[in-house]
């Protein structure tokens, strides 16, 4: 019972304590000084001043960043592809896709190089006038035809490209040295994409310099106009000597002929 009682005793304490803090702070309240001036609208953000002043917040934004500029893309231009090994193209034409250049093809593109259009994107490829895909029959170093290479080049391309090809009588019907080609109007005709042309060159410009002329010089002589005089010398010396063998001639046959 004991226990009861002081149970019952602590609780109306807590109860008369939790009823006597709500008295308490409006009693607080009620001491807070009056406002000196309406309070701003929102947002209710004033900035001050050291001086206590007010004064425009958006002075002490941070200036805007200018936009990052994105790198210009970059562009690959084909313009003569005679082909060769297809390991090679196939590792050459992936790091092109990865890349993401665009490709501009404004040649012929021969054997292997046709495995462009198998690794980088149809809508990243154009087609210049003079380009043009050049198949034909895979071969072995040897120049024997490899007809299981050939028909793995086949399932790589693009469908309409396939087509064509199937169209003209399949991988079958091709050789090592006859070129099956399809140029840029028919490609453009498929929904390839055609390349703008390309301007001209830029001409050579001639730099004109306003210093004075540099004064005239004597012309060094040519090799010929050098080394006359001394073909000139040689036969003279030539013609002494003989001149003096003929003399000596004539004395020993003098003595000769005397008793």
């Amino acid at each position: 019972m004991k226990s009861l009682d002081a149970m019952i005793r602590y609780l109306i304490l807590a109860f008369a304590f939790f009823a006597a803090v709500p008295v308490a702070q409006a009693g607080m309240q009620g001491n807070l000084p009056a406002p000196v001036q309406k309070l701003p609208p929102y947002p209710p953000v004033v900035c001050v001043a050291p001086n206590w002043a007010t004064e425009p917040c958006e002075s002490r934004r941070p200036p805007a960043q200018p936009a990052a500029r994105s790198p210009a893309k970059t562009k690959t231009v084909l313009y003569n592809e005679p082909g060769g090994i297809i390991q090679d193209h196939v590792k050459r034409w992936q790091a092109l896709a990865a890349s993401e250049d665009d490709v501009e093809i404004r040649g012929p593109c021969v054997s292997a190089c046709t495995l462009i259009m198998a690794f980088v994107p149809s809508d990243r490829i154009c087609l210049g006038e003079a380009a043009s895909l050049q198949f034909h029959m895979a071969g072995y170093v040897n120049q024997e035809p490899n007809i299981d290479t050939a028909r793995w080049m086949l399932n790589q391309y693009p469908e309409d490209i396939r087509l064509w090809i199937r169209a003209k009588g399949g991988v079958e019907k091709m050789t090592f040295y006859a070129m099956w080609k399809l140029a840029a109007e028919e490609l453009w005709a498929m929904g390839y994409r055609k390349c703008a042309p390309e301007p001209p060159p830029v001409p050579m410009m001639k730099l004109r310099t306003t210093t004075a002329p540099m004064p005239s010089l004597p012309l060094p002589k040519s090799a010929f106009q050098q080394y006359r005089p001394k073909w000139e010398t040689a036969e003279d010396h030539w013609r002494k000597r003989d001149e003096k063998a003929e003399e000596a001639y004539r004395t020993w046959a003098a003595s000769k002929a005397a008793p």
